[in-house]
Parts: C-alpha cells; sequence; structure tokens
C-alpha cells in the first residue's frame, strides 16, 4: 500500500509555488497552503532564491526504500534532464544533482549532444568510465525521444509534411519549418507559409 502510495504522489507533485521559509545547505523549504515542503536543489538555483519571496519550482521527487526525497528545478527542461540522468544505470540523485551543482542544464544538453566524455568526467565524483557509461545511455534515451517528438511533429502536421516530402524536401528542412506554421490556418495556408519560409532559407545559404 505504502508503495502505491508514494508512487502516486511521485505523479502528483510536478510543481510547487510558495515562500522561500528558510534554506539549507543543499535544500529550501517551500511554504504553501502552510505546509512547508524540503526541496533539494542545485547550488546556483539555492543562491538564486530569495528568502521570503515567492518562487516557483518545478519538481521530480525520488522514491526509494530508504528514501523520499523533492528535487526542484528553475525549469521543467532541467527537471526531465535531471530525470533523464537518473535513469542511467549507477547514477543515483546525488551525481545528478552534483551535475547540476557545476553546469547548468543547457550545458548538460550540449554536452550529451556532443558526446562529450570530458566534461562530466571534469565533474566531481565522475569517473572516466561513469562519464563514457553517461554518454552511451544518455545519447540512447535521447535519440528515442527525438524520435518519438519528431514522429509526432510527422503526425500532427500530417497532409502538410506529406506534401512537402513530394515536394522533395528532405525531413530535416521540414522539421525546420514546421513550428513557425500559424496553428489555426488550413492545410493549403500552411503548406504555402512552408513554401515561403523553406524558399528564405535556401536563399540565406
Amino acid at each position: 500500500m505504502m508503495g502505491c502510495f508514494c508512487a502516486k504522489l511521485k505523479l502528483m507533485i510536478s510543481l510547487l509555488r510558495g515562500k522561500v521559509s528558510f534554506k539549507f545547505f543543499q535544500a529550501v523549504e517551500i511554504l504553501t497552503n502552510n505546509i512547508g515542503f524540503r526541496v533539494l536543489v542545485p547550488q546556483p538555483l539555492l543562491l538564486s532564491l530569495p528568502l521570503g519571496k515567492e518562487v516557483t519550482l518545478y519538481t521530480k521527487m525520488v522514491v526509494g526504500e530508504k528514501v523520499l526525497a523533492l528535487y526542484g528545478f528553475a525549469s521543467r527542461e532541467d527537471g526531465d534532464i535531471f530525470e533523464t540522468l537518473t535513469s542511467v544505470s549507477g547514477v543515483g540523485p546525488k551525481t545528478a544533482l552534483q551535475i547540476f551543482n557545476e553546469r547548468s542544464g543547457r550545458e548538460i544538453r550540449e554536452a550529451i549532444d556532443r558526446a562529450d566524455v570530458a566534461f562530466f568526467a571534469a565533474i566531481k565524483g565522475i569517473g572516466q568510465k561513469t562519464a563514457q557509461r553517461l554518454i552511451v545511455d544518455l545519447r540512447s534515451i535521447l535519440d528515442r525521444e527525438k524520435l518519438a517528438a519528431q514522429k509526432r511533429r510527422k503526425e500532427e502536421a500530417g497532409l502538410v509534411y506529406e506534401a512537402l516530402v513530394q515536394l522533395g524536401f528532405k525531413a530535416g528542412e521540414i522539421e525546420s519549418v514546421l513550428p513557425h506554421l500559424p496553428k489555426e490556418a488550413s492545410d493549403e495556408e500552411k503548406i504555402a507559409v512552408a513554401l515561403s519560409l523553406l524558399s528564405e532559407k535556401n536563399e540565406e545559404k
């Protein structure tokens, strides 16, 4: 029963908004609705959070046999990267938090994309072998995420995507303009806008 409850709680607490009522060494107490939540956060974020002010933290809960801890981040993206890091064998939440202590979420994501083993090996507590395993596992995870996102965008674009393929455009070119198409327009209008954007990109080359 307790395991089931913790699993549900993990899914429920994804964001906290409240006043910073106290600061610990690596955590803050967020007071919301007269309840204080102790949230572990990266050191750079801890230093930036003002005491007595209302803040918003995007959270990830870690549930284990001997631990129930809440980790907070400035953005939802950083929280997702933290969760991805902890999915790697041998990388626990403490190690993942240490990575965020020394590097930003954007830097971590870019290092994964570059397969930069040295980036992770330079972080305290992470050796060469762990850094290599991190890169291999994370690249695999992120590649799956990218493929899933690409498939989702293709399905959402529907006839627009297929029409652009028939006109000879490559997947990468189509992907670059899809986010800029007007959502409420007809398929014909979207295709016209896409062609205009693609033409502009070709002229810039």
